[in-house]
């Protein structure tokens, strides 16, 4: 029975779309789309949807891409008559697109052959969205730091502290002012600490402005020596999303592995839920993954992290 084909225009599409996904995945090659090979055994040329051509250490390579734009499951006949393509046009590999998949014997014949078997997926298609998601490991970098403050000058008074945030300071003389924590997580932030798991160091600030009021009522400044410790923590949890755009392949050789060309990593979920998995060892996770792995590392420390820890104030009269 002959597999029926989608509307030829579909079709088209469906071939600028693997010839797209080809050009991503091999940008070091010649993609073309609608090439015509020569057939050394048939002594014409042949029609070929996709081709990619490449030269590696002066030798050179052809793959070839046939799609099939079916509602049903490509068979045997079909990965039999693309064998005798390559063979016709000595491509070096040759892939078949299927949008309706493949059959459990035609997936035999063509890993004996050698043959690559796929489906496109594109999520910003209607016609070609498969029910795809990314595994994601969600790595965060933690600091608790520790912090402890010697007054060098004599504060006779009380210390201005800000309803909120606590007790505030000066690096310029009193222009502008930061807290403990803003303090700490600005060196942070801005990648000026180690951010290494486990790294654990000390590091100082001499004469720091502070704020105080004294017996008179007015807010005068004082010296101030700052003094913190911090220990980076790591905890990574692993999850899967559902890229809202990204297109690949779907190999049905190797188990329906994704082989993405594109994907676009501005939508990853900022929150987790109880479906994600806490892992002690993310580098193993990634050695064992087979296919695409996305990573992302959380490490800003924002006001209400709570991993800001003031341990004790000195004063020197």
């Amino acid at each position: 029975m002959a597999k029926k084909k989608r509307p030829s225009a579909q079709w088209a599409k469906y071939e600028e779309l693997a010839h797209k996904i080809v050009e991503e995945l091999m940008p070091h090659a010649v993609v073309t789309l609608d090439d015509h090979p020569y057939g050394h055994e048939t002594e014409t040329p042949r029609q070929i949807d996709v081709s990619a051509k490449w030269t590696d250490q002066g030798k050179d390579y052809l793959l070839i891409v046939q799609v099939k734009d079916l509602a049903s499951p490509a068979d045997i006949n079909t990965v039999g008559t693309f064998r005798s393509v390559i063979q016709d046009v000595g491509a070096h590999k040759g892939v078949l697109i299927c949008s309706g998949g493949f059959s459990k014997k035609a997936r035999t014949y063509a890993r004996n052959l050698g043959i690559g078997l796929y489906q496109l997926h594109d999520a910003s298609s209607r016609d070609w969205a498969l029910e795809l998601t990314v595994p994601l490991i969600w790595v965060s970098l933690n600091p608790e730091f520790h912090m402890s403050a010697r007054f060098t000058t004599s504060v006779a008074g009380q210390l201005r502290m800000h309803r909120e945030k606590g007790l505030t300071f000066s690096e310029d003389g009193g222009r502008s002012r930061t807290t403990m924590r803003e303090y700490f997580s600005g060196l942070w932030n801005s990648g000026n600490l180690d951010r290494t798991p486990g790294a654990h160091e000390k590091q100082a600030r001499k004469g720091l402005d502070i704020p105080y009021v004294d017996n008179r009522g007015v807010e005068v400044w004082g010296k101030l020596d700052l003094e913190f410790t911090y220990e980076v923590k790591r905890q990574s949890w692993l999850g899967q999303y559902r890229p809202s755009d990204c297109r690949g392949l779907l190999d049905f050789i190797e188990s329906d592995l994704f082989i993405p060309s594109y994907v676009n990593l501005s939508d990853m979920p900022t929150t987790r839920d109880e479906t994600w998995i806490e892992v002690e060892n993310p580098e193993e996770v990634a050695l064992k993954t087979v296919g695409m792995l996305i990573t992302t590392e959380q490490y800003r420390v924002v006001d209400s992290s709570g991993h800001v820890i003031i341990q004790r104030f000195e004063r020197v009269n």
